[in-house]
């Protein structure tokens, strides 16, 4: 097996990332409707934006801090579920977990 090269992505890497800018699509589409509607705790529902197009999880988060994770060019990961060494948590609250790359 060839290993790739710096300008090569693999075929499922390729489709992970399609999934991750629908996600992001979405979600930025959610947050930005004005008709969109919190919880009672006033948390917007917002799909996980990992790059595994298998995933059908979902994250509650305040809107202001979805807003923040966008103007940092973060992605929303459900707590517990994926878990990768080069990100560390800033945040963890419930299901919701705030990371920054490392």
């Amino acid at each position: 097996m060839a290993a790739l090269g710096s300008e090569q992505t693999a075929p499922a890497d390729d489709d992970g990332m399609a999934h991750r800018v629908t996600r992001r699509r979405s979600n930025r589409e959610t947050a930005d409707r004005p008709s969109t509607k919190t919880d009672a705790q006033g948390l917007l529902e917002l799909a996980c934006e990992c790059i595994r197009d298998d995933c059908e999880r979902f994250v509650k988060v305040p809107p202001d801090v979805y807003r923040r994770i966008l103007d940092a060019d973060q992605y929303l990961l459900q707590a517990g579920h994926h878990a990768f060494a080069r990100y560390r948590t800033i945040i963890s609250v419930g299901q919701m977990r705030i990371e920054e790359r490392a």
